[in-house]
């Protein structure tokens, strides 16, 4: 038995001498956080001329931001949220934390703020769900490559990107160059309403830049008669438009466009090529692909709203509506009645209806026709027309609107206005007899 004892009792000497101080699997966790943290603060306050950030949020839209730490737990920062946030630099406070993971918090409000706000009116997110755009303001390390260090959201695992700037792009930001580059889009999508990359097959590829979403769509027609399109999210740069993720089409991949400030026009490199983007006098994508009953087209109705007809646009239709216009209001015995909403709606793969909205002058009334169509390429032929009562009731008022309807076929295409203050999509049926007659209205 003493044997034992002794044998137990060496045994435990020997692994009581094994055991030192500094084993590193057994240190204080809290050691090594620390330890963890120091090297991220020194990592922050590293870049000397600030970082450049970019956060694609799960609500949508792309944001970039330029932040400079301070030892001090000071932040300045910059976004392209909005005009303000790109122009003046504002300044919080930031602590790195040790949570399950080193983590970066934006702990007062500032513009990385904005996208995560519950009010929707701030963020621009969803009123109903109050969480803004769905964003992130704290932030764990993951990684840190070279000049780059990337982080995950710890509420909404948003993936956010760091990289170094330098002197130069830093002067550039501070300068106001996101300001510029949100303003000169501005400008150039007001001048240019329906740009579009033409590739070396002749292929025309239109792209749809909407600096409210902050969304980037890329649609074609290929070979086949389809229509494809890629999308994107974006952020602002300095003299570019940074995509969320790769366009391709055939063997050209892009992920920005390329402004060029002396010309105003925006270009793509394809390898050594740079491509510089057009402009069409129309969508380039034809509207009957685009327009029919089934939930796969994009429109099935043309409306003109109670302030009548889209202006800038010139066709015979005008002076049918303005007739019938006219003479609702002089009808009788009950003069005065007004069209509020005219519309033209595919309610079936075979049927259209038209809706006349109007009030005599205290209560509301709608007077509707439905036709049976068909409908070969982009050409709909209307027959076996069905007034309800309240139509029939108006035969004279209404004449002049059912007797153009029963004059077709007509032909679905696309409307352009030639006055720059309206930016309308407008489709309109075209009577085939005659181009420059169709009943027009927003898509």
């Amino acid at each position: 038995m003493k044997k034992f004892i002794y044998i137990a009792l060496v045994i435990t000497g020997v692994i009581a001498g094994c055991k030192k101080d500094s084993d590193p699997i057994l240190e204080d966790p809290d050691v090594r956080l620390s330890a963890a943290l120091a090297e991220d603060q020194a990592r922050l306050l590293s870049a000397a001329d600030g970082w450049k950030a970019t956060i694609y949020p799960l609500g949508g839209k792309g944001f970039t931001y330029y932040f400079k730490f301070t030892a001090n737990g000071k932040v300045s920062m910059l976004s392209d949220f909005n005009l303000t946030s790109a122009g003046t630099l504002a300044e919080s406070t930031y602590r790195l934390k040790a949570l399950q993971r080193p983590t970066l918090i934006f702990d007062t409000y500032n513009y990385i703020h904005l996208a995560s706000d519950p009010d929707a009116a701030i963020s621009g997110g969803g009123a109903s769900t109050a969480t803004g755009l769905k964003s992130d303001f704290e932030f764990a390390f993951t990684e840190a490559v070279g000049d780059t260090v990337k982080f995950d959201g710890i509420f909404n695992k948003n993936a956010m990107s760091m990289v170094k700037l330098s002197a130069t792009e830093a002067q550039a930001i501070l300068a106001g160059g996101l300001k510029t580059m949100m303003e000169a889009n501005t400008l150039y999508l007001i001048a240019n309403r329906y740009p579009y990359i033409q590739f070396a097959d002749g292929t025309k590829g239109a792209v749809d830049l909407n600096p409210v979403a902050k969304s980037f769509k890329f649609t074609y027609v290929d070979a086949q008669n389809t229509i494809v399109t890629q999308s994107a999210v974006f952020n602002f740069g300095i003299n570019k438009v940074v995509l969320s993720n790769p366009i391709k089409y055939g063997n050209v991949t892009f992920n920005e466009l390329l402004w060029d400030a002396a010309n105003k026009a925006y270009y793509i490199m394809a390898g050594t090529t740079r491509i510089t983007l057009q402009n069409a006098t129309a969508p380039l994508v034809p509207l009957s692909l685009m327009f029919g009953y089934a939930n796969t087209f994009a429109y099935r109705k043309i409306t003109i709203p109670a302030t009548g007809l889209p202006v800038g646009v010139n066709s015979a239709f005008t002076a049918v509506y303005n007739s019938t216009v006219g003479l609702f209001a002089n009808s009788t015995p009950v003069p005065g009645r007004t069209i509020t909403l005219m519309t033209l709606t595919l309610t079936s793969n075979n049927t259209l209806n038209v809706d006349v909205n109007y009030r005599n002058p205290t209560t509301s009334f709608v007077a509707s026709a439905s036709f049976t169509y068909t409908r070969v390429g982009d050409v709909f032929t209307l027959s076996a027309p069905v007034y309800s009562s309240n139509w029939t009731a108006r035969t004279v008022e209404i004449l002049p609107l059912t007797n153009y309807l029963l004059s077709g076929p007509f032909k679905v295409a696309w409307v352009t206005s030639s006055n720059p203050t309206n930016t309308s999509t407008m489709g309109g049926f075209y009577r085939t007899a005659d181009l420059s007659s169709f009943f027009y209205g927003t898509l």
